[in-house]
Order: C-alpha cells, then structure tokens, then sequence
C-alpha cells in the first residue's frame, strides 16, 4: 500500500467529535441457554486498533456480530457515534454500511470477478454508477494489491487474496469502524501476511478497527489495545506488550502458555486447559 493509499483510507475513516466511536454497556447474549456474552463493557476510540483475543468459545465473534446487529442483544445497550444502535427503530442497513465486517470465510460470489464482487453493494444499495464504483473499486484493489486481478473470479485467486478482495469489498461502502473475525484463520500459513500486511497499513491510515485473531505478533505490533475474553466477560484489557509479556490473571496466562507454546513440553499441558467447544466463539 503506497503512502498515498493509506492516506485516502485515513480520511475516509475520519469520524467527527471527541467520544467514543464505539460504545457497549452490559452487552449480555444468550444461545438457549449457553451464555455467551455476560454483561460486557467496552469502547473504542476513533483510530483505535483493538485486538480481541481468548480461547475458542468465549464470545469474541458474537461480541462483533452484536456490534453490526447481525445478532440481537439480549440486554444492554450499544452506541455507534453517539447514537444507541440497540435500540427500536435504527435504520439497520445504514448501521452496517457504517460498520463494515470481514469474516473468517471469505463469502465471495464465485460467479462474479473480483471487481464485480466489490462493486456489487454500493450498486445495489446507493444505487452508484457502474463507471463511478469500478474507479473506485480499482483505487482498493490497488491498495490491497490486487488491481491486476480485478477480472478474475473467486476460484482463480489464492485464499488470501479472496480475503483481501472481501477488505476491498467492505472498505467500498467507505465504513467508519472495521470489524475484522477470525479473517487469517482459514488461510494456508504462508498466505496469512499478505492479509495481515493490509489490516497493519489500514490501522496505520487511521482506520477505527476491531480485529478478533490469534495472530499475537500482529495484536503486539499493531494494536493500540488488548482485550482478553473468557467466558462472554472481558477478564483482562490494556497495551499489547504489558498483557502478552505479564498478564495478571491465570486465565489469560493459560491461554498465552498455550497459544504462544511457552510450555517445554507436552507434560506441561492438560486436557482440561481446553475449552469445551459451544456456540458463540
């Protein structure tokens, strides 16, 4: 991404007044009778990169879904920009082309180009120009890399390009705030940089992100705040280096043991280190 790529991302991510652009108040979510999230707090700041990390099952992707209302809350309340989201009667559709989300699967249409895949929102939705949305729609591939690849389909691209078509994707609505879930998990290992690469240069434009991944080098480099999540509760919150190098509770050092593999030895580990796998990771 060139210099003058991030900073035309950077103004568009550009939110007006000084609070919070991001805002939850006792966020609780249930499945049946799974508790997922339990009375969660948080708030991010504009130009704020959060890293959300924990163990499979504590809440972190159903905490972003509730963020973009593709999941109801039970209880609480959630602010996006000074105005509660969570509340009868918001615009629902306006809300997510503020908040754009890129999931762990890269949910392309495999019988579109990668530009058509971009474009097709903004088309649909604000009804934009197919001349006017394939300029800008070449402009983010550029900055994702891919403006070569902007007549391929889905199937002629490497995972981790589909990733970054889908950033591109998202980035066309012009979001406020990004919501990043798990999106380097399915990748091939040799593939998980060219994404991460994008998410750092998008942090660095100014973008408000919140960035749910087991990538710790990425939450230490990159983010400017670090939330461990364990059983729908935020346990452990602060600057990436402090909680990665000394975390204070014993379950965010557990789970940093594991997924950093401090442990010398199998002998170190137990079963019962692993969570039981439910709903609502």
């Amino acid at each position: 991404m060139t210099a003058s790529e991030v900073e035309a991302v950077g103004r568009s991510a550009t939110t007006d007044g000084g609070g919070p652009v991001v805002r939850l108040e006792g966020i609780r979510k249930s499945f049946g009778t799974n508790l997922v999230l339990d009375g969660v707090d948080l708030t991010v700041a504009a130009g704020e990169a959060l890293v959300v990390i924990g163990r499979s099952g504590s809440g972190k992707s159903t905490l972003l879904r509730c963020i973009n209302l593709l999941e109801p809350i039970d209880d609480g309340r959630i602010f996006f920009e000074g105005a509660e989201i969570t509340k009868k009667g918001t615009d629902v559709s306006r809300v997510r082309q503020r908040i754009g989300m890129v999931f762990q699967q890269f949910n392309l249409f495999p019988h579109l180009s990668a530009i058509d895949n971009v474009t097709l929102a903004v088309r649909k939705i604000r009804k934009q120009p197919r001349a006017e949305a394939e300029t800008r729609a070449h402009e983010l591939l550029a900055t994702v890399g891919l403006e070569e690849k902007a007549e391929h389909y889905p199937h002629q691209l490497s995972g981790g390009q589909q990733q970054r078509v889908a950033i591109a994707r998202a980035l066309m609505m012009e979001p406020h705030v990004m919501l990043f879930d798990e999106v380097t998990s399915a990748l091939d290992p040799e593939l998980v940089g060219e994404v991460l690469i994008v998410m750092r240069d998008l942090a660095r434009a100014g973008m408000t992100m919140l960035v749910v991944t087991h990538e710790m080098q990425f939450a230490r480099e990159v983010g400017d705040r670090l939330v461990f999540m364990d059983e729908g509760r935020i346990v452990e919150e602060g600057v990436p280096a402090e909680i990665l190098d000394n975390p204070r509770d014993e379950r965010t050092r557990r789970f940093l043991k594991r997924t950093l593999q401090l442990a010398d030895s199998l002998e170190d580990l137990t079963i019962d280190d692993e969570p039981t796998t439910k709903k609502g990771d």
